[in-house]
């Protein structure tokens, strides 16, 4: 840890142990501090949060008003336990240093259905296609969620719930951003409920956005539109039907060399990039209660995701290169069924099928030309993919007394997996004899299939009224993707079917949460997670002899972790002081590279707040966040797999404050996000001097008014 992350981490910890000690000093007899009733589906089931669901943590909508959020990515980079990470096409959530492997093991759902891209290699988790001003709340469960949930969980579990309301309701809001200009863009939108009998109500949201990035040339235009329509059958049963549409056209410049993102920042990169992005999701849910012991789900919904690159002009070694027309579709189809039997109180069964029909195309589009040696080189890459998964599941939480509660269940999962690619490579080169012509299509396909099993067993022990202590044992998977079947031999240059194992993992975890001194909340935990046969990548798509790779199943890798998250209300609860701390020490354990740090993993993330309200109407927030170095992707050995040159990416601490007030039903937020104008870097290779660079600081307005 370098001078700067010592001065931080200490000041930090300074800072917790006064926030400890004047809260103690300020705390009276009278004044006490209960946990938030928040509602929490964690079990796959609306519930009370209470003792059985013990790690879930919650944002709730309040939060998401005050503090003048204008994405679900800004949201989440405020919770200590979430990081972003780069390592290519942009940024993925994660969650206990996953790394590169951060878009297959978080999951991340809206309304419990998930919304992570089969494509591993090019895929980006699409949070920018959620819109914030029509989520409810956020759940966020670090860690496991297998047998719920399935595959690719071993980071965790993020569910992001939208606004289901049953009230008539008319709003408008609007947000401004600005850097330097006055105004760089912003949003404006409404929401709108009409309940049109006690038993039907109606829901349209929508929003159109035009904002400037902070690095010139960035700019992002579009508009979210959500749609619903809520029946109470009858006082057993509802449905609900929903749409969801999100367009965007982005404009961005490309990378920076490392010269000049500490000269200035902002400038322009040397690309000239066009992207549009049009993702749509169609579902229909039916729930049934039958009495006060059992509740039945079904679940089917429909996403189509497509990225095309208008215009994307890069640079190979000096040449200009053009991808226009590459792109991926994502397409989903997805069936669920759920019941829940609560056969005594605070005990449950929850058992439950799902099937799952992922479809990917892959449109790689490429063609350069050096005068006059090479007047045209055209190559194109098609790749359709197809993943087919079926599970069952049970759940059981017992409370065999007021002290012990225990949970225990398993899950099992069977995939099938299909591959069609195909190649066309079109080349002319000049010599002085005659011009040689190649015309090359390469086709090739493959027909897999896997299937894996989860457990888990936690005890858990209720020692008062307020506290809970935990212990979890959790065994998951994590299966390959249908692009990772597929390697390109590097002597003959032809495509081969391989075997891959799926990753399988083992967390440990101990856990308390408790409410000290009827004013202090308290979470932490304390993980070991072990994975067997990742899935690694070794070779070169873009060698100029010709490309190949290969995917293949590496030893092991280990991530030891502590998590920790303090609150006070004091003051009458006028002054809210929050904690957060996250360590993750994330390694290879075995094989070529045992012993090295896994890249983009921050080892320390460190988050501390401070609300006071001034009245009921007005508060004032002070936020900060702090990210410790981590490495880079580096160079990997084409021969051995071996990594090397991994380069650090500094670290960085970011610090927001705000204000919001409440006059009748008028909304108004205003802020200032990077207030030391904190330089740092959102992707980072050391390599190929590429960088991109983070926000300075910036200043936003936001209001709503309610009809």
């Amino acid at each position: 840890m370098n001078s700067t992350s010592r001065i931080i981490s200490f000041s930090f910890y300074v800072v917790l142990f006064l926030n400890h000690a004047w809260a103690n000093a300020l705390n009276t007899k009278d004044e006490k501090v209960y946990l938030d009733e928040l509602v929490v589906s964690a079990s796959g089931f609306e519930q009370d949060a209470d003792k059985n669901l013990r790690n879930v943590i919650v944002v709730d909508g309040s939060s998401l008003k005050k503090k003048g959020f204008s994405s679900i990515e800004q949201v989440l980079e405020s919770i200590p336990e979430i990081n972003f990470v780069n390592f290519g096409l942009g940024r993925n959530v994660d969650m206990r240093g996953q790394g590169n492997k951060s878009n297959t093991a978080v999951k991340v759902m809206l309304d419990g259905r998930q919304i992570n891209m089969l494509d591993n290699s090019h895929g980006v988790t699409p949070l920018n296609g959620i819109n914030i001003n029509n989520i409810e709340r956020i759940e966020i469960i670090p860690g496991g969620g297998s047998i719920l949930y399935g595959n690719g969980t071993r980071g965790g579990v993020i569910n992001i719930i939208s606004k289901k309301q049953k009230q008539d309701h008319f709003s408008i809001f609007g947000q401004t951003q600005s850097y330097q200009n006055i105004i760089d863009g912003g949003n404006f939108g409404f929401n709108l409920n009409k309940v049109l009998r006690d038993d039907v109500a109606l829901s349209l949201s929508a929003q159109k956005f035009d904002k400037n990035g902070f690095q010139e040339g960035y700019n992002e235009k579009g508009f979210h539109l959500n749609t619903g329509i809520m029946s109470d059958l009858d006082e057993n049963s509802n449905i609900a039907l929903n749409y969801n549409h999100f367009k965007s056209i982005n404009k961005n410049s490309g990378y920076l060399t490392k010269a000049q993102i500490e000269s200035n920042p902002r400038q322009k990169g040397a690309s000239e990039n066009i992207t549009q992005t049009n993702r749509s999701e169609l579902s229909l849910d039916y729930n049934y209660y039958l009495g006060d012991a059992w509740e039945f789900r079904l679940g089917s919904f429909w996403q189509d995701q497509k990225i095309v690159y208008d215009k994307d002009v890069i640079m190979m070694k000096g040449i200009k290169a053009y991808q226009d027309g590459s792109g991926f579709n994502d397409t989903t189809l997805g069936f669920n069924f759920k019941a829940k039997y609560n056969y005594n109180e605070n005990s449950y069964l929850v058992s439950g099928y799902d099937f799952l029909n992922h479809d990917a195309k892959r449109t790689s589009l490429l063609k350069y030309s050096v005068f006059p040696i090479i007047p045209y080189h055209y190559m194109q890459t098609i790749m359709d993919m197809n993943k087919q998964s079926h599970s069952i599941f049970v759940l059981n939480s017992h409370q065999f007394n007021d002290i012990f509660v225990l949970s225990s269940g398993i899950r099992y999962e069977w995939n099938q997996y299909t591959t069609h690619r195909s190649y066309k490579n079109q080349m002319q080169i000049n010599t002085p004899n005659h011009p040689i012509i190649i015309d090359e299509l390469s086709l090739f396909d493959t027909k897999k299939h896997s299937d894996n099993i989860a457990f888990e067993f936690t005890p858990t022990f209720v020692y008062s009224d307020t506290g809970l202590a935990y212990f979890k044992y959790e065994k998951g998977f994590i299966s390959p993707s249908p692009a990772q079947f597929v390697n390109k031999d590097n002597k003959s240059k032809k495509y081969y079917s391989t075997d891959l194992n799926s990753e399988i993992f083992h967390t440990f975890e101990l856990g308390i949460n408790d409410v000290l001194w009827d004013f202090h909340a308290f979470r932490a935990s304390v993980f070991y997670t072990q994975s067997k046969d990742e899935i690694a990548y070794l070779g070169n798509p873009h060698a100029t002899s010709g490309s190949w790779w290969k995917y293949y199943n590496i030893d092991e890798t280990r991530r030891l972790g502590v998590e920790m998250n303090l609150s006070q209300k004091l003051l009458g609860e006028t002054l809210i002081l929050k904690q957060g701390v996250a360590y993750i020490d994330a390694s290879i354990s075995k094989g070529v590279n045992d012993g090295l740090r896994i890249p983009y993993v921050s080892k320390v993330n460190l988050y501390a707040g401070l609300d006071y309200y001034w009245s009921a109407n007005f508060n004032t927030f002070v936020d900060l966040n702090y990210h410790s170095r981590a490495k880079d992707g580096g160079m990997i050995d084409e021969k051995t797999g071996k990594m090397y040159q991994n380069e650090w990416i500094k670290d960085y601490t970011l610090v927001d404050i705000g204000a919001s007030y409440n006059y009748k039903n008028l909304q108004i937020a205003v802020g200032i996000r990077n207030i030391f104008d904190k330089k740092y870097y959102t992707y980072q290779d050391s390599i190929n001097d590429q960088y991109l660079p983070g926000n300075g600081r910036s200043y936003y307005t936001e209001f709503k008014y309610v009809f």
